[in-house]
């Protein structure tokens, strides 16, 4: 006999990871064996990627379908879930047109009571990317307490999703193979719907803006016309930074010996002094015809 798909309420899960709408995007969530399945659609700008969806964008909706696979099927707390370490890898060689709807799973690797580890896929006509994504846990009292300077009761309410437009980046030095770029900070309204009354950078966002900063680098080498997929890449959030922090965005690109179309990029994310953030990637430059 053919087991009965299980169903669940997105809106339920979303608040039990403390995210809402827009933030949160999944339709539709199911179980699958000892998978969680979702369904999404892309939202986010692909400025400089190629593809059909990027991959920062990718990495916010398989790192939340982690923390929502946490507490529906291995019965996690009910709390923050912030990402600390993710791994992304590209699957998909071709560069897909943009399509409408998407399809993501999310399985629980480990779990105890102040961490997560996920594994996680996504794919549209074709596989696009996995993720393997590392969470700490903070329950709500303890959340409150260490972050209680970033509380703000004006909630991001929004008519449409601030994730449809780039953070906008400003003061931009060029240096060789380096750029310097800043951005933020950001309003209430720019964070909607991630960790509410609490307004702060999202990682996948950071994430983002980290890539679009890089293709304003590799457009100044090699190109106005210069896109790229971002084929592999590492990350690491050493803290969470609160909606009002400007943040630097230092890139570096050390291109490929072996490969003229490919790069290696290292994103380092300061606030003031203090590294917050970093991304390690691989790049297939395409380069204008």
């Amino acid at each position: 006999m053919k087991e009965q798909r299980r169903s669940f309420d997105p809106a339920e899960l979303s608040r039990r990871i403390r995210l809402q709408v827009p933030y949160f995007a999944f339709q539709a969530l199911w179980q699958e064996g000892e998978s969680l399945m979702g369904t999404f659609t892309s939202e986010q700008p692909l400025v400089h990627e190629v593809g059909p969806i990027t991959a920062g964008e990718l990495g916010r909706h398989m790192a939340i379908l982690g923390g929502c696979a946490a507490v529906a099927l291995q019965n996690g707390a009910d709390g923050y879930y912030l990402a600390t370490r993710a791994h992304f890898i590209r699957k998909s060689t071709k560069q897909a047109m943009a399509q409408e709807g998407f399809h993501a799973s999310a399985q629980v690797v480990n779990l105890d009571k102040r961490s997560l580890e996920v594994s996680a896929r996504a794919w549209g006509r074709e596989p696009i990317a996995e993720l393997v994504c590392e969470y700490a846990i903070l329950s709500p009292a303890l959340f409150q307490r260490n972050f209680r300077s970033y509380a703000n009761d004006i909630r991001g309410v929004t008519s449409r999703s601030p994730y449809q437009w780039p953070v906008p980046i400003y003061s931009l030095k060029y240096q060789h193979e380096q750029l310097e770029a800043l951005a933020g900070p950001l309003s209430a309204q720019q964070c909607a719907g991630h960790f509410p009354g609490f307004p702060c950078w999202p990682v996948a966002i950071i994430s983002q803006t980290a890539f679009q900063v890089t293709g304003e680098l590799l457009r100044k080498k090699y190109g106005m016309g210069t896109r790229f997929c971002v084929r592999d890449t590492q990350l690491s959030a050493e803290k969470l930074m609160g909606a009002d922090s400007v943040l630097k965005f230092s890139v570096e690109i050390t291109p490929d010996p072996a490969n003229s179309c490919w790069v290696r990029s290292r994103v380092s994310v300061y606030h003031g002094d203090e590294r917050v953030v970093y991304l390690l990637s691989q790049l297939e430059l395409v380069l204008a015809t």
